[in-house]
């Protein structure tokens, strides 16, 4: 039997060419550098998770303003792009490419992706499907975006695009209208504790002030205390000296009245009681003689005057009394003084010739004293010359 040698060897010759063109192939990269940006927030905690033929193959969540990835070539890729709270993009990878091709590499493949926030009311379900599809083109021999694909679904793109844009104006003038009424409110906010704090400090040096005054009082009231009691002690002093100098002159008194008694009592014996004068009847009265007429044959005596003697009595009158004195016309002035702690009355006597100014002090704590001329006096010398005149 005879075999076909050649055709044989052929066969095993291109199978052996194709399985390590197989190989090469996967062992090629194609690199692609992409962008990612958060309309109106940060790339902090978005992710891109890399799908290859079907299934995940790893997640980039870091750095992700500027990234590259490495896709191998002769496979299917799916780059979905995502954040909370924004709508997902994703786009697709086929880097099936000839092999004639694969030899001379391909150029980064740049590209940008722009994620924007999700809203409740838009219909958002174009982009379940990738808004981009990237394959080998042959006409440029590199890759590219497949035009027919985007042209596709370009209208339903373009139509939600025009809804974010009209969504983020409305958004945009809410969140200035609230930063306006943000900074209104913190500026009434403002004006208000500026207010409090101004009350606050007026009310401050208010109590500071009553405090102050009421401190004040309290020192006054106590030393006008202390000068109360310091006078009381010493007119209860001068009283109980003028009492005991008065027990001691009236003691006095009546030791020098018992003495000159008992050294009259020696000095005259006891006189006896002298008798009852007897009661003598009174005569009865005669009738008068008759006058004698004198004749004028009478003998006269020799070396005597006949004639009665005259005697002259002088009569002196008692001197009329003197005339009084008149009474010095008395002027009065009273004036009421009303203090926090004591009540003052104040009376002016005066005469042509002569001044006195009385004061009755009664203080809140029951204590009253009496002044005369800035000297302390007696309730009694008060009363019978300040108010004598009442």
């Amino acid at each position: 039997m005879t075999f076909n040698v050649l055709p044989l060897k052929r066969t095993l010759f291109l199978c052996a060419a194709l399985f390590c063109g197989a190989q090469w192939l996967s062992a090629q990269t194609f690199t692609i550098n992409g962008r990612l940006k958060i309309e109106g927030g940060s790339v902090e905690g978005a992710k891109v998770v890399v799908m290859k033929d079907g299934q995940k193959e790893r997640t980039v969540s870091s750095g992700l303003s500027r990234f590259s990835l490495e896709l191998e070539l002769g496979h299917s890729y799916v780059l979905s792009f995502e954040k909370d709270g924004f709508v997902t993009k994703k786009l697709a990878f086929d880097t099936h490419v000839p092999a004639s091709s694969a030899e001379n590499g391909f150029q980064p493949f740049e590209y940008a992706v722009s994620l924007f926030k999700q809203y409740d009311d838009m219909n958002t379900v174009v982009f379940n499907q990738p808004v981009g599809m990237i394959h080998y083109d042959a006409s440029v021999d590199d890759f590219d975006y497949d035009t027919d694909y985007t042209k596709s679904i370009q209208s339903q793109l373009e139509q939600i695009q025009q809804q974010v844009a009209q969504k983020q104006l409305e958004e945009a003038a809410q969140n200035e209208a609230n930063a306006k009424a943000a900074a209104e409110a913190e500026k009434n906010k403002a004006k208000a504790e500026a207010e409090a704090a101004k009350r606050a400090a007026a009310d401050a040096k208010e109590k500071a002030r009553l405090e102050k005054e009421q401190a004040e009082a309290a020192k006054k009231a106590e030393a006008d205390k202390a000068r109360a009691d310091a006078l009381a002690a010493k007119q209860a002093d001068e009283k109980a000296k003028a009492d005991a100098a008065a027990a001691a002159k009236a003691a006095a008194d009546a030791e020098a009245a018992r003495r000159k008694s008992e050294a009259a009592a020696k000095a005259e014996p006891p006189k006896k009681p002298e008798p009852l004068a007897k009661v003598e009847e009174k005569p009865k009265p005669q009738p008068p003689p008759a006058p004698k007429r004198a004749g004028v044959g009478a003998a006269a005596v020799a070396g005597e005057d006949t004639r009665r003697a005259t005697t002259v009595t002088t009569a002196s009158e008692d001197p009329p009394p003197p005339a009084a004195e008149p009474v010095a016309q008395v002027s009065r002035k009273e004036e009421l003084i009303v203090e926090p702690n004591q009540v003052i009355t104040v009376i002016h006597l005066w005469t042509d010739a002569q001044k006195a100014e009385y004061k009755k002090i009664v203080h809140k704590y029951g204590a009253v004293f009496y002044f005369k001329n800035g000297q302390a006096c007696t309730q009694q010398t008060y009363q019978s010359e300040a108010l004598a005149t009442n």
